[in-house]
């Protein structure tokens, strides 16, 4: 079941079941409209009053999260497709096509849209992605390409720092991870902090000139964006796969799988 809660009480409101949600949800406020994406192979948007506006069919689950600009709904689904939607009509606009699954929520900046793609299970490899608005690949990045995992496998949103793209990507199978700072323009590799398990889930969040992200080590990290310099560290008690969330005061909240969540200076 998708679920809405009145935020004050606490109380149901309404609720929609489909199958497994793993993404999170996105609201367009213009709209009233929240948009998310379900294991039922599809991408959901109902009114914030419960009633159905659209559903669009894909060929996979949808696990990412949907982002939103002025025209468009974008995400990915778990077959490598990934889609732009009118957002005044839930029509097709475009798709682009990728060999790995996409978790990703998309990063969409005012020259281009970022996100990161990967099969943790089969492949057991990963790119970091670059498109245009129209739906062509600017670049895709496969982080060198030294070995046959590429960058390993990548499910979060790359954070852009300047003209650095950054994203956390890993194999928690075989234990490897990294942390990556790419060229925005052209893809290319800048820096890399080596971890020593996956980071393909708690998305960077950009903090200054430096980004935080946790790693399934259960340290979250702080890293310059100009050159991959880690700042600090803060060991948790088990793996971090949670997206840090900052206050309007500078305060860090983080969750852990050792079933605390933190508050930092």
């Amino acid at each position: 079941y998708f679920y809405a809660l009145d935020e004050v009480t606490g109380k149901l409101l309404w609720k929609f079941k489909a199958d497994e949600f793993t993404g999170g949800a996105t609201v367009g406020e213009p709209e009233g409209t929240v948009y998310v994406g379900s294991g039922k192979k599809m991408l959901h948007a109902y009114f914030l009053n419960g009633t159905k506006s659209f559903e669009f069919k894909t060929k996979a689950q949808v696990c990412s999260t949907p982002a939103l600009d002025g025209s468009g709904i974008y995400f990915g689904d778990d077959g490598g497709d990934f889609y732009k939607l009118d957002r005044a009509s839930g029509k097709k606009v475009w798709k682009t096509r990728f060999p790995s699954g996409i978790r990703s929520p998309a990063r969409l900046e005012s020259d281009g849209i970022f996100l990161s793609i990967g099969d943790p299970d089969n492949s057991k490899s990963g790119e970091i992605v670059r498109l245009g608005y129209d739906g062509d690949v600017h670049w895709r990045s496969d982080c060198g390409g030294k070995t046959r995992s590429k960058c390993f496998s990548c499910w979060t949103a790359p954070a852009i720092v300047g003209d650095v793209a950054i994203a956390g990507c890993g194999l928690d199978s075989s234990g490897e991870g990294a942390i990556w700072g790419l060229d925005k323009e052209t893809g290319a590799v800048r820096w890399k902090v080596k971890v020593d398990n996956d980071c393909q889930t708690s998305s960077p969040v950009v903090v200054g000139d430096a980004v935080l992200i946790g790693c399934i080590d259960g340290v979250l990290r702080a890293i310059g964006a100009s050159d991959g310099a880690v700042r600090w560290t803060f060991k948790a008690g088990k793996g971090i796969w949670a997206t840090s969330a900052l206050d309007t005061d500078g305060t860090v909240y983080i969750g852990s799988h050792d079933g605390y969540l933190y508050a930092l200076e």
